[in-house]
């Protein structure tokens, strides 16, 4: 017997108290992780997170395994002769440099307006991983019996790399499809992918001088303004526009603060101007691409840092889905070496497409507009999460129209998933259970041909 939404909705609102419950004592658990603690591999409070959803679990009467701490599953029904679906969630968190500039406490959980529910992690990534479960809880009670091989991952370092995943896909049993609740709704088919590259060239300085700066730390955005220090006092500063890479203009501190050395600098300038002009665009780095799916290739310097007498700058690129991230690579390298300057990769995360005309898309995209009435569109997104790393992974929510944010309970720049208070509304909490509900619901029932895609 499938439920009804109806009687699903009224579920979810009958345990509005148990889901907060929960939700608040994950947000209680600071589990910023930390790859450099003596607690392997992301510190005790990414452990604690998960053995705080392995106690969820036991409560609740399901199987939960431990991967060396590092991704969590939680068993809802195992059937070795059916496919397997994951949905994949992350107890890591954002850090907090600035609780002063908070309004409500970031690791305690506050609810405000009977509405508003806020703390670090509470809409990335925590509500979804204890939204999930309870939604598991609402269809077993209400007498739904699984086909399919069901579980809930847990990963611990999905703010900081996403090595949690990298290290599960080389040594765990993936899922046959896995669902990722971290990005909007109705399907992310694919991602951009991204990758860093280093140029750097000759700045050697007068004996004992040394160099440093004061950059943005969010390496795929432009930084506002850069700031060079010479230890022997003189200081420089260059203004720019702050924007993620993808939205980026031409106005770029960076740029602008290699012009400012070769003036500091001019035994050097030659060089300067070598790694300034080559900087300058997509083309003149020599690797301009575009694709019909999603777009240019873009490519803007973000970083600068300054070792034993030479310059480093570092290019934050957003890769087109059908681009190949190896060849964008030699592509660099080879219009570097041209003028003198040396060009290295320092991380990559490859893109990737998941088929628009697969059924399952088309089944999860009908979920979301019957039960929200928002006709939107699958999409293509340029921020990465898990399902970069999966096989056969798709986004999945939770985002979507009508999230708010008050003014007199947020203040400006307040209340989003990163920001100070960070927020979730409970009404936006019930859509999404609605959503993945009736998700799991119509999935489950698939013939494995149509779910593996070889039918229409």
């Amino acid at each position: 017997m499938m439920p009804a939404l109806s009687d699903i909705t009224d579920w979810i609102r009958s345990h509005r108290e148990e889901i907060i419950r929960d939700l608040f004592q994950l947000v209680r658990i600071p589990s910023v992780s930390d790859p450099a603690s003596a607690v392997k591999p992301f510190g005790r409070p990414c452990r604690d997170a998960l053995e705080q959803m392995y106690l969820y679990a036991a409560r609740d009467g399901y199987h939960a395994r431990d991967w060396a701490h590092t991704v969590g599953q939680v068993c809802f029904s195992e059937n070795p002769d059916a496919p397997s679906v994951g949905i994949w969630c992350h107890l890591d968190v954002v850090p907090v440099p600035d609780p002063e500039h908070w309004v409500y406490p970031p690791f305690q959980g506050t609810e405000v307006g009977g509405r508003y529910l806020i703390g670090r992690g509470i809409q990335d990534n925590k509500m979804p991983a204890a939204a999930v479960l309870h939604v598991m809880n609402c269809l077993r009670e209400l007498g739904w019996k699984p086909k399919k091989s069901w579980s809930l991952y847990l990963g611990t370092s999905e703010e900081n790399g996403m090595d949690d995943v990298r290290w599960f896909s080389r040594h765990c049993p993936c899922p046959d499809l896995s669902l990722v609740p971290d990005t909007g709704f109705p399907v992310c088919v694919a991602q951009r992918g991204c990758q860093i590259l280093r140029y750097t060239a000759p700045l050697p300085l007068p004996g004992g001088e040394s160099l440093s700066f004061r950059c943005g730390s969010n390496v795929s955005v432009t930084p506002e303004s850069v700031t060079a220090c010479f230890s022997s006092g003189p200081t420089l500063k260059a203004e720019g526009h702050g924007y993620h890479v993808y939205k980026a203009d031409g106005d770029n501190a960076v740029l602008h603060m290699l012009e400012r050395l070769t003036e500091a600098c001019p035994s050097s300038a030659a060089a300067l101007r070598a790694i300034a002009w080559l900087l300058s665009s997509e083309e003149a780095m020599g690797i301009f691409f575009r694709d019909e799916e999603s777009g240019p290739l873009k490519a803007k310097p973000t970083r600068m840092s300054w070792h034993h007498g030479e310059v480093a700058v570092d290019v934050y690129c957003v890769l087109p889905v059908s681009c190949d991230p190896d060849e964008t690579l030699k592509k660099a390298r080879a219009s570097a070496r041209e003028r003198g300057i040396e060009c290295r990769r320092v991380s990559m995360r490859p893109p990737c497409f998941f088929r628009r005309d697969h059924p399952l898309v088309d089944l999860l995209t009908d979920v979301y507009r019957n039960v929200t009435g928002d006709q939107a569109e699958p999409f293509v997104m340029t921020g990465g999460n898990y399902a970069s790393l999966l096989p056969n992974a798709l986004g999945f929510g939770p985002g979507m129209p009508g999230r708010e944010f008050p003014g007199h309970i947020f203040p400006q720049g307040h209340g989003d998933y990163h920001q100070c208070d960070e927020s979730e509304d409970w009404e936006h909490i019930v859509k999404f259970m609605q959503v993945y509900a009736m998700a799991i619901l119509k999935l489950d029932g698939l013939d494995d041909r149509t779910f593996f895609g070889l039918e229409a």
